[in-house]
């Protein structure tokens, strides 16, 4: 009995110094040879969370060896049968099992009842050691990996970079991925919506990227794709693959109120870059010109490219393109009248709401650009709808409300104004959810949107329109007063009031509409 204990001393001591789970397999073979007489023997292992087994190691002899088997064969003659083999030890932990060693059949005089309790033994000490292990690498595996698209995070990447650069990693293209407008998705639809989004972004690169690729997300909205020994030209094909399937299959499987599109932005090591330091910044500004070019697009960096400046403050974004916004209103004027000075009017109202509120100014500024613009996608609506006379019927204003969804195509193709987009989105969202166009509610419809409610309801109240006559402030302010709660934020309501009270809120000549 001592010489057999030697040999599992042996183990014990080897197992507390194995760092992987190979070496382990290695050990728990080694000495389960030494240990038994049997003809052969096979060491499988449970697949993760699955009910297949794999076999990890083989010695000696079978009649035939599976390299898979399934839990369920476990308790029938399958084994003996088509094998012609049987288990002899079993690693189990919490009631379940997850190895076993396999051995030929034997007839009842050729079985030792010691080689069968120093297989038990090995087992519960191998158990113990492979869970350690599994244990190990799970935390490993969070701590380099992003835990919504299962995707490496920046940490690793920033590793490998640092690490690995010139080293292991000789020739490379890293291919940047950026959702476009993630800012505006997390605002209409909550964060749980924006991770399911970022999930099937991931999904889409896994399948286009090459088996040795490399994914990870490195910013909220971004992920980016080390592909090793890869061409500029095969680089540029595997961005525009990604680039137009998630264009392609986002229109099928999520229902969103516009498309969900991607700007790729690539860099190759050595080739396009002076150093490796280089690298993570080159391709972001790659990602910036595919963004300032319109979206959707794949810009790849060379090392005669220069930096862009940016947009910079949002008010000068907003006057570069002035003239095509008001361009565009007085489009909408000269098929509706009303629409022009309501939006005026709107921005005014929401405006000096925002500033009682002691919002940044450049949030006020927000604010006040999207009341300008959050009616622009009227001009998409058919004319008889626009200048109807009665109240519009249910297919009408099915219709109608169809300019939320035309604004948004408008802006996003407006350089650099995409900040204004969950305002005019959320402007006919209701703090109750029964608005439109997503049905969020409450603190979740964005603060200026929540602001240009009012002050779209407001003047829609006290200004003319050809199918009723102005409403007197009073009776508008007592709509106001029914509609907290349910229609709007109780709280920007009771500051609303109070600006019409003080007569800081100034209504507009009430005749001229």
């Amino acid at each position: 009995m001592a010489a057999k204990q030697e040999p599992l001393d042996r183990l014990q001591e080897q197992l507390l110094h194995a760092s992987h789970v190979d070496e382990i397999y290695d050990h728990l073979m080694e000495t389960a040879a030494g240990l038994t007489q049997y003809e052969g023997l096979a060491l499988f292992i449970r697949k993760g969370d699955t009910s297949v087994f794999e076999q990890k190691r083989l010695v000696g002899r079978f009649p035939i060896i599976p390299g898979k088997l399934e839990e369920e064969l476990f308790d029938s003659p399958f084994l003996s049968r088509a094998f012609g083999a049987q288990i002899a030890g079993e690693m189990i932990y919490e009631g379940r099992k997850f190895g076993f060693f396999l051995v030929p059949c034997q007839t009842k005089e050729e079985k030792e009842p010691q080689e069968e309790k120093n297989l038990r033994l090995l087992c519960t000490l191998g158990m113990l050691s492979l869970k350690n292990a599994w244990n190990a690498g799970e935390a490993w595996k969070n701590f380099v990996t992003d835990d919504v698209t299962g995707a490496y995070n920046r940490r690793y990447l920033l590793k490998r970079l640092r690490e690995d650069m010139g080293n292991s990693i000789h020739q490379a293209a890293l291919i940047d991925i950026n959702v476009d407008d993630f800012k505006l998705y997390n605002e209409m639809y909550g964060y749980m919506r924006s991770d399911t989004l970022l999930q099937f972004v991931a999904e889409i690169i896994r399948e286009e990227k090459s088996p040795e690729g490399e994914l990870y997300r490195f910013g909220a909205d971004e992920f980016l794709l080390l592909e090793q020994q890869m061409t500029e030209a095969e680089a540029l094909e595997t961005a525009e693959r990604i680039r137009k399937k998630i264009r392609l299959v986002s229109r099928e499987r999520n229902k969103v109120i516009h498309q969900l599109t991607v700007s790729c932005g690539i860099v190759l090591y050595p080739e396009n870059i002076g150093a490796k330091e280089d690298l993570l910044g080159s391709c972001a500004r790659a990602v910036y010109y595919a963004k300032t070019r319109g979206k959707n697009q794949t810009a790849l960096w060379r090392k005669e490219d220069r930096p862009r400046e940016g947009s910079g403050y949002y008010r000068s974004s907003f006057e570069k393109i002035a003239p095509t916004i008001y361009a565009l209103m007085a489009a909408v004027d000269a098929k509706d009248q009303i629409t022009f000075r309501h939006s005026l009017k709107v921005s005014e109202y929401a405006t000096v709401l925002a500033q009682a509120l002691e919002l940044k100014e450049e949030e006020v500024e927000i604010i006040r650009e999207a009341g300008l613009l959050h009616d622009i996608g009227k001009i998409g609506i058919p004319e008889n709808i626009l200048k109807k006379q009665t109240f519009l019927t249910e297919e009408e204003y099915a219709v109608m409300k169809e300019h939320v969804k035309n604004a948004v195509e408008m802006i996003r193709f407006l350089p650099d104004m995409n900040y204004v987009l969950p305002a005019v989105i959320a402007h006919h969202e209701r703090y109750d959810g029964k608005g439109y166009p997503t049905g969020i509610a409450g603190d979740a419809i964005p603060l200026g949107g929540r602001c240009l409610a009012l002050a779209d309801s407001f003047d829609t109240m006290t200004a003319r329109r050809p199918y009723k006559e102005p409403m007197q402030i009073s009776y508008a302010v007592k709509e106001l007063e029914k509609g907290k709660n349910t229609q709007f934020d109780p709280y920007l309501t009771d500051v609303f009031l109070q600006l019409i009270e003080e007569g800081k809120i100034r209504v507009w000549c009430r005749q001229d509409g």
